[in-house]
């Protein structure tokens, strides 16, 4: 059943990977995946394709269904789908982690989510309509994992968790140096009952120029609609911001 409970909503502060996985686990990793999740790394835009994007029968009718909710998933499958990848610092002090898939013969579909820190310095995906997915992060064998281990609804003070039979599932997310500049992002979701709901792997590059540079935003404004041409704007602003100061120890 669900279960409600009165809980500070999240910290105001950006979530360091580093101090979260510890000292040991952070450099057991490549120093180019230290340099993109670095606490002070510049905002930055990745441009790769994702060899494919999959979903189940079960992930399609869900994914659809979460349109309503400002699309946290892809509602679209489909391989060599080219895609762009825009980090960025928010105002209120989480990164987003903006996906813009081209699939063939449609508009451009934004998936953007904004990983922070909860009040208990736990590690969150901020989703669309005050979703909440808590995550474990751990580094093994050189490769960053992001593991689901609870999603929930935050409005305000309020939290309200899901069961854990609901569907998605379990999300784990891998993020896997290639050398050379490169990075593999891997995406699984599997439900206890339903087997895998979603499924997608790309393979991206670092950026030549910190992302956002004016020739970047003007290749956003020319092929996205307007969803993203207005987080694009709002991506600069911030990004032109100071970044928030850390917490007190």
């Amino acid at each position: 059943m669900l279960a409600v409970a009165i809980a500070p909503v999240d910290y105001p502060a950006r979530a360091d990977i580093r101090r979260l996985i510890g000292e040991s686990e952070w450099f057991s990793l490549p120093a180019a995946v230290r340099a993109r999740f670095d606490a002070h790394a510049v905002t930055a835009e990745y441009a790769g394709v994702f060899d494919q994007v999959r979903a189940s029968f079960a992930g399609k009718l869900l994914a659809t269904c979460c349109r309503l909710l400002g699309t946290p998933v892809a509602p679209f499958t489909g391989a060599n789908v080219p895609a762009t990848v825009n980090v960025f610092a928010t105002a209120d002090g989480g990164t987003a982690w903006q996906r813009i898939y081209r699939f063939s013969g449609r508009e451009p579909c934004v998936v953007e989510s904004v990983k922070r820190l909860s009040r208990e310095q736990t590690l969150v995906e901020a989703l669309p309509a005050g979703m909440r997915m808590a995550l474990d992060v751990y580094a093994r064998d050189g490769i960053l994992h992001f593991v689901s281990n609870a999603y929930y609804f935050e409005f305000g003070g309020l939290r309200i968790r899901l069961p854990d039979w609901l569907p998605p599932g379990v999300t784990h997310v891998q993020h896997i140096d290639l050398g050379d500049g490169t990075f593999r992002f891997t995406m699984s979701v599997r439900h206890r009952w339903l087997g895998e709901v979603f499924w997608q792997s790309g393979r991206f590059r670092d950026p030549a120029v910190p992302y956002p540079s004016n020739q970047s935003l003007k290749t956003a404004r020319a092929l996205a609609p307007s969803k993203v041409r207005r987080t694009a704007s709002i991506a600069w602003r911030v990004a032109r911001s100071p970044l928030p100061k850390k917490p007190s120890q």
